[in-house]
Order: structure tokens, then sequence, then C-alpha cells
């Protein structure tokens, strides 16, 4: 076979560790031998017509794959014997990934699942289990003993942690399933955000599989865990709250402390329409994260090897604080197009460094092909020019000599058979025992943690009041924070909102169609965990559930969120602390939510120890520590100031002198004349437990039910919501409702699982009139983009003609769109501003029914917020 020769950094490459690999086959030819035993999978080639799902998807780890089998062979040679590992213990069909190696080189971790048991459900089938090889003694073993415990979820990816202890990715999520039995609902294995399939975190057990304990919380998958120097775990975590579905690197302590984003956001553009992800492949020596750039659903399993620089930058074009010079990505000069296009570079399935002295490396390597009617053709420049598609790959097993810029096949390509992960057992350097934050004990053993908040008002390093114009004399931040200069009403931020969310159950336990959750399903389900307020110097801190996904909003005193929504979920550890700086802008690459390279933040805090923050009271806060933040400073002399609050209360203990109390914000639940969305116990005294849960039909709709009278024209008349916005007007007489919007509870005619006036809403919907006693849509004519009539045609273009003989003018629907926009009540003001002074509505819903409804609507506008109350 003819070598083919390329380029490599192999400064870059040198000290690539750590990687993981699944590949098979018979060895080739090779010049030198080696004692390194090799390992890989061989897998049959997955037959996949254009309308099947891909063979590997980073949104389904679960998705099983038959026909592979783990090989081993103690070295590179061609004398060297390939041995089947895993057929033995699994049979035929089985499926194999995700090899690792020990830091010594004496075992390997792999994931594997047996074959599909005929005539059994998906969820009767077996599960992936994590398996262990003894490179000494060539026994292969399942790590969890026994087979009950093994199969109570699907585990994958895992890895070995410098204490002897294994890190890996599961469903199982024990932690998460425990505080559903304390939120009185029943355990169930939580669904992602898309609701396709269970959701994966990650675990960490003892080496003998025991000892399991759930350390990430995020409600998507998080996966893939590698080990970095500093004994700290990188993965690759799916962000797809609200919809954002991309694949980004974070990384954590071993004990689930310190979750931060590493890199990826706003990075995953490549060429046209398609998005790269990144996938972790292993550490080079100067620190570089050695990713997997691919595409979420691969049929190919084709990959391009990127160093990325995540001590120097957190996105493309977002370096730290600090960084001046170096980019972000470095391309590796391999053999690996991207997926999807044909190259004569070829394709790269996966890459790991031989580690023996030799500076080789192994490569899942096949070499570009093309279809040419059925016959393969090379990806010579005369066949690439004529456009021919690319042929299916052909994965063998490669090594590539930096030294000698060349690569000589040991498994040959072979039709029907991959080789795609690999692994080799050669010692590497143990990282070091990760350096673990203290937890506060009080705080840990109420399953609770602690955010603390410097300012809202850095908005990526810069001052931001979120209104314009500022108030005078809060221009700049010293003078916005000082209540001297400005007061409590002039600031549009008030409080903190604190949002939990919801884990879905699958069918299996609670069928939950989409328009169960509603408008925008996406969204799921949520909680508001409660209220803090925001200090004048932007500052924050409150306590909150831990091990548990949270969101967080900035709410004005009129109870609608100011900013946008938080664009990823917060989780902490039980006795946690959070110090948060600020506030990031939408789609900024400036770093956010990572604690090294920020710039320092816009609040400098009290200036002097033992005395009182600038132009404030004595009487509540007497002395501060330098440094000390607004919202430090009054919960270390009032610690019950952290725990948040259901109602919003906002009492102004800052402005010199005192203000009238009947000046402060007190929106309360219990002004309420429906039904509450919290019990009356947590409005007068928060617990952990506490949460505001709100239903459409069971909080909103009697909104539009209560019966309410108010003055229009000089007579006091009836405006109950339901009863002027109907169909049906007082004498029962059909009507075109009152501003086009009805509001009873009848099911909607478009989606019998939501109400009518859900629906009307939330959802565009056509402009009625009443014609000959029946309501219809209004018609009107279609204009084309210079204000011509267009006119009806016929399947030839030709003109349709009337009676006399003249054209016919095409008509459409008039579409109005909805009054409320989910996720937005500040946005929704057409619908709000009828209850404002002024508003044909005016002071016809309380403060405390406009806060609700603006809560509902900032959560998502949801029909129920909570998977068991919605009806079977």
């Amino acid at each position: 076979m003819k070598i083919r020769k390329f380029s490599l950094l192999l400064g870059l490459l040198g000290g690539l560790s750590g990687c993981g690999g699944l590949d098979g086959g018979e060895q080739g030819e090779d010049p030198s031998v080696t004692d390194v035993p090799l390992a890989y999978v061989e897998r049959t080639v997955p037959v996949v017509g254009m309308d099947d799902d891909a063979p590997d998807s980073l949104q389904d780890p679960a998705r099983f794959l038959a026909g592979a089998r783990l090989l081993v062979r103690e070295g590179v040679s061609s004398r060297a014997v390939a041995r089947d590992v895993t057929t033995p213990l699994l049979g035929r069909g089985h499926d194999i990934r995700d090899l690792q190696v020990s830091y010594d080189g004496s075992h390997m971790l792999f994931s594997a699942r047996a074959p599909e048991i005929p005539d059994l459900d998906e969820d009767e089938q077996p599960t992936w289990n994590i398996w262990e090889y003894d490179f000494a003694t060539g026994v292969a073993s399942r790590v969890m003993i026994s087979e009950v415990l093994a199969e109570q979820g699907q585990d994958r990816y895992p890895a070995y942690l410098p204490d002897g202890r294994i890190v890996f990715a599961s469903t199982r999520q024990p932690q998460t399933r425990a505080r559903m039995l304390d939120e009185g609902r029943p355990q169930y294995y939580p669904l992602e955000e898309r609701r396709d399939v269970h959701a994966f975190a990650l675990h960490v057990m003892d080496a003998d599989g025991t000892g399991v304990e759930q350390i990430t919380f995020n409600a998507s998958h998080d996966v893939a865990p590698l080990v970095m120097a500093d004994g700290r775990i990188l993965f690759q975590r799916w962000d797809n709250k609200d919809s954002e579905n991309r694949f980004d690197l974070y990384r954590v302590n071993p004990d689930g402390t310190a979750v931060e984003p590493l890199y990826g956001a706003n990075s995953h553009e490549w060429v046209g329409d398609v998005r790269r992800q990144f996938l972790p492949l292993g550490m080079s020596p100067d620190g570089k994260v050695i990713t997997a750039l691919r595409t979420v659903e691969s049929r190919e399993l084709a990959i391009v090897p990127a160093a990325l620089n995540v001590d120097g930058f957190v996105n493309r074009e977002g370096p730290l604080h600090g960084v001046v010079s170096g980019a972000a990505e470095q391309s590796l000069d391999l053999p690996s197009a991207r997926p999807g296009t044909a190259s004569a570079a070829g394709w790269l399935a996966d890459l790991i460094p031989m580690n023996d002295a030799s500076g080789r490396f192994l490569m899942a390597w096949s070499p570009c092909r093309l279809n040419d009617n059925g016959t393969l053709r090379p990806c010579t420049p005369d066949y690439l020019s004529r456009g021919l598609p690319a042929a299916p790959p052909a994965y063998g097993l490669w090594v590539f000599d930096p030294a000698e810029r060349v690569q000589r096949p040991v498994v040959q390509p072979r039709d029907g058979l991959w080789i795609t992960e690999l692994a080799v057992a050669t010692p590497t350097r143990l990282p070091a025992l990760a350096s673990l934050p203290e937890r506060e004990t009080v705080l840990e053993d109420a399953n609770q943690a602690l955010l603390d908040i410097r300012s809202i008002y850095d908005l990526d390093g810069e001052f931001s009041g979120f209104m314009d114009p500022l108030p005078a004399g809060g221009e700049s931040f010293a003078g916005f924070a000082d209540p001297g200069t400005v007061t409590p009403s002039q600031r549009r931020v008030r409080f903190l909102r604190v949002i939990k969310g919801v884990p879905l159950p699958g069918r299996e336990v609670r069928n939950v169609p989409a328009s169960g959750i509603g408008r925008l399903p996406a969204f799921g389900m949520r909680e508001i965990v409660g209220y803090v307020p925001v200090e004048p110097d932007g500052s924050a801190r409150v306590q909150v559930p831990a091990d548990v996904p949270l969101s967080l909003q900035l709410v004005g005193a009129d109870g609608k969120a100011v900013y946008g929504r938080h664009g990823a979920w917060i989780t902490l550890r039980p006795g946690e602390t959070l110090q948060c700086q600020g506030c990031h802008g939408g789609n900024s690459p400036l770093p956010h939510g990572r604690q090294q390279g920020l710039n320092a933040s816009i609040n400098p805090g009290a200036p002097l120890t033992g005395a009182p923050f600038p132009n404030t009271r004595t009487d509540v806060v007497s002395f501060a520590d330098q440094g000390e933040t607004m919202a430090q400073a009054l919960t270390r002399l009032y610690p019950e100031r952290v725990l948040p609050m259901m109602d919003m209360i906002a009492d102004d203990v800052w402005t010199d002198p005192a203000p009238d109390p009947a000046a402060e914000v007190q929106i309360r639940y219990g002004g309420l004349q429906t039904e509450m969305p919290v019990s009356v116990t947590c409005q007068g005294d928060w617990q952990p437990g506490c949460r505001a849960v709100i239903h459409y039909p069971d909080h909103i709709q009697p909104i539009w039910d209560l019966p309410r009278t108010a003055l229009v024209n000089g007579v006091d008349s009836d405006v109950t919501c339901s009863q002027c916005h109907s169909r049906r007007d007082a004498s029962n007489a059909l009507q075109v409702p009152p501003g086009q919007l009805e509001l009873t509870a009848d099911p909607a005619p478009e989606q019998p699982n939501q109400l009518t006036s859900y629906h009307e809403l939330l959802f565009d919907d056509n402009e009625q009139q009443l014609v000959n006693g029946a309501l219809i849509d209004r018609l009107a004519i279609v204009l084309d983009d210079e204000g011509n009539i267009v006119y009806r045609t016929d399947d030839n273009g030709d003109l349709i003609l009337d009676g006399l003989g003249n054209p016919i003018p095409l008509v459409e629907p008039v579409e109005i769109s909805a009054p409320v926009r989910a996720g937005q009540a500040r946005n929704s003001s057409r619908f709000f501003a009828l209850f404002e002074a002024g508003g044909s509505h005016e002071g016809w819903l309380t403060v405390e029914e406009i806060r609700l409804l603006s809560e509902w609507i900032d959560l998502g506008a949801q029909q129920y917020n909570d998977p068991f109350r919605v009806p079977e």
C-alpha cells in the first residue's frame, strides 16, 4: 500500500494523553516492534438509510449500535495476535465504547451493552454497563458485580480519578431522584430538555462499583469526563436551556463543586449552516485541550481534532482578562477532513499517542473514497473535480510516525468493518488531587447552597443600570450605587428571582404531551424558589436549593423581568457558595461564569472598615468591612436575610433619612382573591421546600373568571374578564369577542388540552367578524410588495375570471398577533398597557394579579408546571 506523507504539529501532539477510543482488526505491516498492548473496537459498518437515525448522536448517549467487539493485541507488530475480549462474555451483537486506560497502564475501563433481547420493550432491554479489563490476566469483569445494581441506569464514559475512584456518565441520578421524594413526587429517571431520552449526569463511584454519587445536575446531558492535570474534570455539557442546543466544554471538581464553563459558547459555526460541537479527547503537556470537532448527528463517526487554549480563552472570540496574544484554537495537521466533505485528507475517527517514547500515534483512519455510480474511486484531483459524492468511510488502524512523517497500516481497511476507538496500555502521569473548597456545614446539612452576586450592574466589566436614560447623578456606578443620589423608585431592578427547573418523567411514568407544558415546550416546567431584594450597589445574597438546576431573573417592582433570561443552568452542591461577579450581555464573546480571567469587579465595596456605606443610615447597617458589598454586610449582621421570600418585599434599609414604610414594595400572594400558587406557611416562613408553582387552569384562568365590577362611563358595570371577553354577550347572543380576545375556560378548538383563553393569549389568530349570525374569519385582498392587487391563477398561471370576465382578487385571513409573548412579560406591553394608567382597563386588575400574571409569563407561560398536575 502506498505510504501517504503529511505534516504534523510535533510540539503540540507530542505529549497528547488521555484519548479514548474504540477499534478492531488484524495486524498489518509495521517496521518496528513494541510490547505495548493495544486495544480497539471493531464493529460492523452500520447500514443506515436516508430516513434512519444516524448511528451516533450527542443527544442520545444511550444509543445502541449492535455488532462491536473489543480486541486486544500485544503490540503493533505484524506477529501480534488480536484477541476478542468481549464476545465470549456478552455474545454476538453487543456494543462497546469509551476505552480508557489506567494511569499505570495495567487496566482499562470500557462501556458495554449486551445484545438486544427479542420481544422485550426498550425499557426492559439490557443497559450500558461499565467493565474493567486487566491487561496482565486478560480478564474483563463488570465493575458493578450486582446485576440488579448494574441495570439501574445507563452507564457510559468511564474514567479513572487519581484517588482510585471512577467518574462516569449515567442516567441513574440518585440525588435528583431522592429530592423527588422530598418534594412529594414519585421517583423517576428524568428526561433531557428535548424530552426524547433520559438525561445523563456525571457520577463517581468506588473502584468496586459501590458508593455511587451524582455530582452534576444539568437538565440535559453531562458526558465524556476527562481528568485534567490539576485533578478537575473536563466534560461535555449539552446546554439546552430554552432550546439553546449546543455542546460546550465545562469543568468541575470531583465532588461536584465549582462547575464552570470552560470553552465553546459562540464558537459553533463551521461552514455554511453546519455547526461543530466539542468532544474532549485528551490533554497536551502545555495545558491545551485536544478536542474532537464533530457534528451532533454523525453517520460516518468522523472527527477533526483541534487544540483549544482554554487557559487563555473561553471561546473563539473571547480571551480571558489579561490575555493579549495567541489564538483560541489551533488546527492539527492531520489527515482529517470535515465530516460530510470529500477531501484527499480522508477521515479520522480517533487518535491516540503510543506513549512508548517512539513519538508515534495510533489513528482510526479511512482514505477518502468517491462513489462513481457504484464504483469506488480515490479522491484524486481529477475525481474530486467531477463532483462525485463521497462513499462511506473504511476505517482501519494506522500508525503515524512524526519523525519520518509517514503513516503505515496496522489493520488494513476492510469492507463491512470499522475501527473507531483506540487505547494504548502505556503508563501516563497521575493527575494531582483537586483542591476542593470548604462547605458551610449548616447549609450542607439542609441540602442548600449560597449565591453571592457582587453587582448585577456589572455587565461584562462595564456599568449598566438597565435603563435609559439613567437618573441624574447616576450616570456612573458610584453615583448609581449611592442611595442618596438614586432612590429605590428610580431603579428599574428591585429583585432577584430564583427559579428551579422541574425534571420531566418519561412516558412510562407520566405521559406529558407538549400541549401540557404549553406554548413553548422547550421552556420545560419551572418553579419559583423565591425573591431577594437587590441592594443599591447591585449586590444580592441568597440561599438556594443544592443539587438542582437553577435560573435567575432580574425583576422590577411590577413583577416583570427586566433583563433576558439566564442563558444556562446554575448548579451548586450542598454547602457550596458561588461568588458571581455580575451579569453577561447576550451573545457577548467576553468570558462569563469562569472564575479565572474576569475583569476586575466594578463594585469596590465598602471603602473603609468600621464605617457605614457613604450616604446611608446607620440604624440598620452601622458599619461594614472594607470591600464588602451591601448585601454581604447586611446578611452578615442579619443572617436571616439570605433566605428568599415568596412575597415581593423590598424594605429600604439604606436611604437616609428612613423613608415612609408605605413607599416600600410589598406585593403579597395573600392579596389575591383567587387560589395562591404557594402555601400560606411558605408565605410567612420560607423553608427549603417552599416553591411557587403556577398552573394556568388553577391560578390564571380564575383571574379571568373572578367576578369584578368597575365604573364604565360613570356606570357601575360587570367587568368580569371571561364574561365580557366571550363570543356570547349578556343575552347569550353570538358576538365578536371584544378586542378579538376570548377568555373563557372552554376547551380550545385548536387544542382541546388547552383552554380557549390560553390559546387566545399566546397564539396568533385570525380576526373574526359576525356575518349572518355566524363568526367567520375576516378576509382581506392580498397585495404584493409594491401595493398591487394579487389575483387568483390556475395551475398554469392563467388568471381565473368571474362570471363577468373580471379577474378575481386573492384573499386571505387577517392575522392578529398574540397579545402575550411567552417568557417575556415586559415585551407583552400590548396586553399589560390596558391595565396601566390611561389604559382602557385601568385598575381592573390588582397589583397582586399583575404580579402573578407577570411571573407566569416570565417563567414561559406554561400550561402546567408540575408533570403530575397534567391530566392523564
